[in-house]
């Protein structure tokens, strides 16, 4: 027998230790059951599950703007949500303001970027790196920066990792972009759910430029295991990206979380 891990929110979870209780059977023996039930129905009645479950207009889609982030809701109670991050300036090169190697470059993006798409509750699901530079070296050091930035928080680079570089021309400044495309049920976006008499929490310090380094060997600012811990114990995110970010190129963040009292 297989073993496969999966990630369920946590309202499906009680449901599912519940049920358990009740008929006094494991939790993976409900979970074992439900599938089971599930394949058969879509078997038997997938032809009729499918039109009303994936049919969608783009008149449908609900577009709402946070930041740099963009959710997408399909009436499925579904959502797309798509953040982004640029830099230019900060790297290994020639012309850059702010020397870095790229692995370190590469880690900040992909935070800022990421950070953005786990606040709102949904699951990263792509990245979309482009760079302005060269595939080896600096695009790969970049590009390494990412995939361990995408491991920390359980994510296959392999899989959800896309790529483009500049072997075109001879560049002598480093620029690079990201967007991380998420996915979340539309009832457990983070986004608007703070009231009166919550209480708002700073995680981690501002920093800029040559700053973000060392502050983080300190560990004065905030990281993804950081936001993914906030996020499981139903905090509700609100994220402000301090670097290196759609025009800022400064690495570093400042997170705010609303806990109810």
């Amino acid at each position: 027998m297989e073993i496969i891990n999966v990630r369920l929110p946590d309202k499906v979870v009680s449901d599912i230790d519940k049920i358990a209780q009740q008929h006094s059977l494991s939790r993976s023996e409900v979970i074992r059951q439900a599938l089971t039930i599930y394949l058969h129905l879509v078997e038997n009645v997938g032809t009729m599950l499918r039109p009303t479950v994936f049919q969608v207009k783009p008149a449908q889609i609900i577009y709402t703007r946070r930041g740099d982030v963009s959710i997408l809701k399909v009436p499925t109670g579904h959502a797309i949500v798509a953040g982004s991050t640029s830099s230019g300036g900060v790297g290994p090169k020639i012309m850059d303001k702010v020397k870095v190697e790229g692995r370190v470059l590469g880690k900040f993006l992909a935070r800022v970027a990421l950070m953005d798409v786990i606040a709102t509750g949904a699951f990263p699901l792509l990245l979309s790196v482009t760079l302005g530079v060269e595939k080896e070296p600096t695009g790969n050091d970049i590009l390494e920066g990412i995939r361990r930035e995408a491991r920390s928080i359980g994510l296959d680079p392999n899989q959800v990792l896309m790529e483009n570089t500049e072997d075109n021309f001879e560049t002598v400044q480093t620029g690079a972009g990201l967007t991380v495309i998420g996915f979340a049920n539309e009832n457990e976006l983070r986004l608007g759910k703070t009231s009166p008499g919550d209480l708002i929490v700073a995680v981690g310090k501002p920093k800029v430029g040559d700053e973000v380094v060392l502050a983080e060997a300190k560990g004065e600012i905030a990281d993804l295991k950081n936001v993914t811990q906030l996020c499981q114990k139903n905090m509700f995110m609100i994220s402000q990206p301090l670097a290196p970010s759609a025009s800022q190129t400064r690495p570093g963040w400042w997170l705010m979380a609303s806990v109810g009292n």
